[in-house]
């Protein structure tokens, strides 16, 4: 009826206030909380739910301070940060020549690093940080608004992207790699299945996105083979522009930085592997499958296994199923999407920003409000939200329960949607049905 509401307007403006208000809420509560331990006299973890605030911005500046330079710009007083300066280049010295250093961080991301740490020299690290933070935050709002519904609804779900806890968290830790990654991400694969095709745009973002996190990979590859507007063509353009990122960005890094090179890249990936998955640094931030075993079971070989595992049961039925028709875009993607967050050894919590994607989807689909829908919207909102409200600590390490939550939380999710899509298909029969006679 022309000038009414339909339902998926109301679909979508209802989507978009349950995850506002699941986002904000959370958060809010969240700094509730962290009032009250201040008053209280608790320390740190208790006081903040993000990173250490010694610590803060510190993967930003410590990655450019760690590279050879001409001398860095001072910085201005009035930005009040001289102590935290001095920190970050006390740490950059101080893990000089051991196993914690810059040599695992792909090509692309070290000629940005290189790139900023060149600008440093000419203008102020602090006014170069705030600059890239605000085209950052900028962009994102602007995919999330021109991907989604029309109105309010983009507003809403822009906002909360903005709002978010992985954004909060990455400006935090002034982790520019995982804005870069969540919103191409967003951008590429909204784009892909809104035009049934990767155009040489997205196949752009998406190489981007592989050579800043390669086990992103996965998000195209369902793509591809869920027939969700992929082509084999566009698959082999995208392989072909993303291997050609890497290479160039390589040879340009050795030219700019003669250490850093193919061997010396490798040798940072078994020193990442030592320091970060088999040691204590990676799993406390984030929500890995492996994170959750590691954090509840300390550590063991065996617990390499089950994340890969889950992530295969839940990646071949999202490719299958939607290969037949038999899943809603939101549907897959989330199932996908679950398979990278969970089968990653590590995926640090700035990364989440991606469950915007199946947030914008149901905001745009008429399909029924069912058990699956319901499942895709709060688990989605919930892990954009943060929950750092309980922690185990031992020494000097401390990890919030939302380490061991937010895996349960896409686990249970995942299955509420396999369960649903089978129970659809009609090959798991619905509550209280009673089989017919033969």
């Amino acid at each position: 009826m022309t000038g009414g509401v339909t339902r998926s307007d109301r679909n979508s403006e209802f989507v978009t206030r349950t995850a506002v208000a699941i986002v904000l809420g959370f958060a809010f509560a969240n700094l509730l909380f962290n009032a009250g331990a201040v008053s209280a006299g608790a320390g740190y973890p208790y006081t903040s739910f993000l990173f250490r605030p010694s610590d803060r911005f510190a993967d930003f500046f410590k990655l450019a301070f760690s590279y050879p330079g001409a001398t860095v710009h001072s910085v201005a007083a009035y930005w009040h940060v001289d102590e935290l300066m001095a920190h970050h280049w006390f740490d950059v010295r101080r893990f000089e020549g051991t196993d914690v250093n810059h040599f695992h961080v792909p090509p692309l991301p070290t000629l940005l690093g290189l790139v900023s740490r060149s600008l440093m020299h000419w203008i102020d690290p602090v006014a170069l940080f705030v600059v890239f933070l605000v085209g950052g935050l900028a962009a994102l709002f602007a995919t999330v608004l021109r991907l989604s519904p029309a109105g309010r609804v983009g507003a809403g779900l822009a906002t909360a992207a903005l709002l978010s806890y992985p954004t909060i968290l990455f400006i935090d830790r002034g982790h520019f790699f995982s804005l870069i990654c969540g919103a191409m991400m967003i951008g590429a694969t909204l784009r892909t299945l809104r035009d049934s095709k990767c155009d040489r745009w997205s196949i752009l973002m998406f190489s981007i996105v592989v050579n800043i996190r390669p086990n992103a990979g996965i998000v195209p590859l369902a793509l591809l083979l869920g027939k969700r507007g992929m082509s084999f063509k566009e698959a082999v353009a995208l392989g072909v522009t993303a291997t050609a990122i890497f290479w160039t960005c390589l040879w340009t890094d050795h030219a700019i930085y003669p250490a850093y090179s193919l061997d010396s890249f490798l040798t940072g990936l078994r020193d990442y592997g030592k320091v970060y998955a088999a040691g204590d640094i990676g799993y406390p931030g984030g929500s890995s499958l492996y994170g959750l075993l590691r954090a509840l079971f300390g550590f063991g070989s065996w617990m390499y296994a089950p994340p890969i595992l889950v992530a295969g049961l839940l990646f071949a039925p999202a490719v299958l199923e939607s290969r037949h028709g038999r899943l809603r875009a939101s549907e897959c993607l989330f199932l996908v999407l679950s398979a990278y967050a969970l089968g990653s050894h590590i995926f640090a919590d700035y990364h989440l920003l991606i469950f915007m994607i199946p947030l914008l989807l149901l905001a745009g689909e008429k399909g029924p409000q069912d058990a699956s829908w319901w499942a895709i919207l709060l688990s989605s909102s919930l892990v954009l939200a943060p929950k750092n409200f309980v922690f185990v600590i031992h020494g000097n390490l401390a990890w919030s329960w939302q380490v061991v939550a937010n895996p349960l939380i896409l686990m249970l999710a995942s299955a509420t949607v396999l369960v649903s899509v089978l129970r659809r298909a009609g090959r798991v029969p619905s509550a209280g049905a009673v089989p017919a006679a033969a």
